[in-house]
């Protein structure tokens, strides 16, 4: 079983970097430009926040398989556990990529409203 290491740049900070990289980027890659609806934003950001978590799981199980943790051995012998494990840390990561999806979330709403309101000054009905 693979243990937790302690918080470091490596195992920790590495991670929330690339994390929130990806949790800036991820959205604005997916959304339509010229999107009108609330609907495909929120679809985008909730699918954007499964994405993350399952890059965040990956992006922990390459930092320890790189430090020697013996990733591969442990996933061969108990794959659930060990899925879970990676899981979990991708979720503790989440209090720092979710914070900025959410605000990436609020930027492709206010675009949204921005371009139905100007929909509404060219007479033309949303």
């Amino acid at each position: 079983m693979i243990q937790a290491e302690p918080i470091g740049l490596w195992n920790t900070g590495l991670p929330l970097v690339v994390l929130g990289a990806l949790a800036v980027a991820l959205p604005w890659l997916l959304v339509r430009r010229a999107t009108r609806s609330h609907r495909e934003v929120a679809v985008t950001i909730w699918s954007s926040a499964g994405l993350l978590l399952i890059a965040g799981a990956a992006v922990f199980a390459v930092l320890y398989a790189v430090r020697g943790a013996g990733v591969a051995a442990a996933l061969a012998e108990a794959p659930l556990a060990t899925a879970w494990f990676f899981l979990r840390l991708s979720g503790f990561a989440a209090v720092v990529w979710a914070p900025l999806l959410g605000l990436v979330w609020l930027g492709l709403a206010q675009g949204v409203e921005r371009r139905r309101g100007e929909d509404v000054a060219r007479g033309k009905s949303s």
